[in-house]
């Protein structure tokens, strides 16, 4: 019976670290045609990103980086941001989640506007809605 009550527990636990997870994610964007000078962007959000990255040091959690992305506008502003975690996903690959700090509301105009744009194009497999 103490097993039960305990699986039931570890239950709870892990809705409630999901539930703490998403709340996290405001407005997050899969942008699957998006770059940065180190890597590609996996998702995008005006308080972060989530990166797939080629490095052969492991980003470290808590320092302090500029990130600029390259759209089909050309390469944008740099963005302050904190790295939050990182992940080995292979030889000299990573995933490393990063928190924008110490934007302008400029800056969270052109995030938006980023992330606008290549929602446009990845969806339907890289067709925008104007053209469809």
């Amino acid at each position: 019976m103490d097993r039960v009550q305990l699986s039931w527990a570890n239950v709870a636990t892990h809705s409630e670290q999901e539930c703490d997870a998403n709340r996290r994610r405001p407005g997050r964007v899969v942008c699957e045609k998006l770059r940065c000078r180190s890597g590609r962007v996996v998702d995008l959000s005006v308080t972060g990103a989530k990166l797939s990255l080629r490095s052969w040091i492991a980003p470290r959690k808590g320092k302090r980086r500029t990130l600029s992305f390259q759209t089909l506008m050309g390469e944008t502003d740099r963005f302050s941001c904190r790295v939050m975690w990182s992940r080995r996903c292979g030889l000299l690959r990573y995933e490393v989640g990063v928190e924008f700090v110490d934007i302008t509301a400029q800056q969270k105009a052109q995030l938006t506007e980023i992330a606008r744009v290549h929602t446009a194009r990845t969806i339907g497999g890289g067709v925008s809605r104007d053209a469809a």
